[in-house]
Parts: C-alpha cells; sequence; structure tokens
C-alpha cells in the first residue's frame, strides 16, 4: 500500500472514531431525536460520512447504544467488586445501572425498541445481549462461589432475569421522570425478588 493509502485508511479510522465519539455524547445527552448534521458538526465531519461507514443514523444508534450499555455493565461490576456483602454488592451494582450508569441503559432500551421495527438491526441488539448475559453469569458466579449461595435456577436463567429487571425499572424510570417512586432499597428489592435471595444471604460477607 502506498503511503497515500495509508494515510487515507488512517484518516477515515479517525473520521469514524469521531463521528462515534460525537454520536454517543449526542445520544446520552438528547436520544435519538438528534439529527445527522448536528452529529457532523461536533465531529468535523459530513452528513455523507454516516452514510458510508454506517449506513443510516439508526445503525450508527444502535451501535453507540450497544457500547453504551456493555460499558454500564462493566462499570456496574467495577463499583461492586469490593463489596463486602451480598447486600452491598447488589445495591452498589443496581445503585450505578440506575444511576451513573442510567442514561446508557436508557439508551440502549430505546435501541430494543427501535429494532423492533428495523429487524436489519436486530443481530447487533442479540449480541450485545448475548455479551451482557454472559458477563453477568461469571460475576454471579463468583459472587455464588464466594458466598455459597445457591440458586434456584440456572446460572444463565438467572442472568437474564436480572437484566430483564434491570431494563424494566430503567424504562418505567424513563417514563415516569421525577414521579419513578423506587428507593434504592425498593429496586434492589424489586430486581432480586427474582432470584429469591433470602435475607440470610443478604447479609452474609464475601470472603
Amino acid at each position: 500500500m502506498t503511503e497515500s493509502g495509508r494515510a487515507s485508511r488512517a484518516s477515515g479510522r479517525q473520521t469514524r472514531k469521531s463521528l462515534f465519539t460525537a454520536a454517543t455524547e449526542l445520544f446520552l445527552e438528547h436520544g435519538d431525536a438528534v439529527p445527522i448534521a448536528q452529529i457532523c458538526a461536533a465531529a468535523g465531519a459530513h452528513p455523507n460520512q454516516v452514510t458510508y461507514y454506517w449506513g443510516s443514523k439508526e445503525r450508527l444508534f444502535v451501535e453507540v447504544a450497544c457500547a453504551a450499555v456493555l460499558r454500564a455493565g462493566q462499570q456496574a461490576e467495577d463499583a461492586a467488586a469490593g463489596a463486602e456483602t451480598v447486600r452491598e454488592y447488589t445495591e452498589l451494582l443496581v445503585g450505578t445501572l440506575l444511576g451513573p450508569a442510567a442514561p446508557s441503559v436508557e439508551l440502549f432500551t430505546s435501541a430494543m425498541l427501535l429494532v423492533a421495527r428495523r429487524t436489519d438491526l436486530r443481530e447487533l441488539i442479540t449480541d450485545t445481549l448475548r455479551t451482557l448475559h454472559t458477563r453477568g453469569e461469571d460475576a454471579l458466579l463468583r459472587t455464588l462461589v464466594r458466598t455459597g449461595w445457591t440458586l434456584r435456577a440456572g446460572i444463565d436463567v438467572e442472568a437474564k432475569a436480572f437484566w430483564s429487571a434491570v431494563f424494566g425499572l430503567v424504562i418505567q424510570k424513563t417514563a415516569t421522570g421525577e414521579s419513578f417512586g423506587y428507593s434504592l432499597e425498593e429496586a434492589v428489592a424489586v430486581i432480586f425478588a427474582n432470584l429469591q435471595i433470602p435475607e440470610t444471604v443478604l447479609s452474609r460477607a464475601i470472603d
């Protein structure tokens, strides 16, 4: 490849990265209603470059949302990593997903609704959910091993139930805004009711 060809590819990668970064910031702040022109202005790019790299604004939005929720999941796991009890672990996990990381989770719930009419983008959502569930299984397994907690169902089922409950609460929070009636303690109780964690386990120390 010639020097000019390498420079062109490097420039293209940088443009794509700039568009993705700008789109992430704007989508997180304003949702999927952000116009392509605004994203391009923030990235110093042109609208046809969004089409070139993603084909449509919808695909860009879904890719941004998928990356955002994966970061949110990792952020929650990192926040809960130093917990000393199962209760503290669950509160930190849920508190992060419904607190600092909530905009990212909200973005992904919007993306899930979008693919109901854009089935060509469904694979992006499916792959992301699979990754979330796998990571959830790993995190849950590590906690189980350290506490001796016995699940009522397969660990894969419990991981899916956890994320389904999180998405449900986030949708409620998004829809009701200030009237969202759950405290952190109540949100933890709602999400883990399906896991049926007894009080004796919630107070158990994580070795």
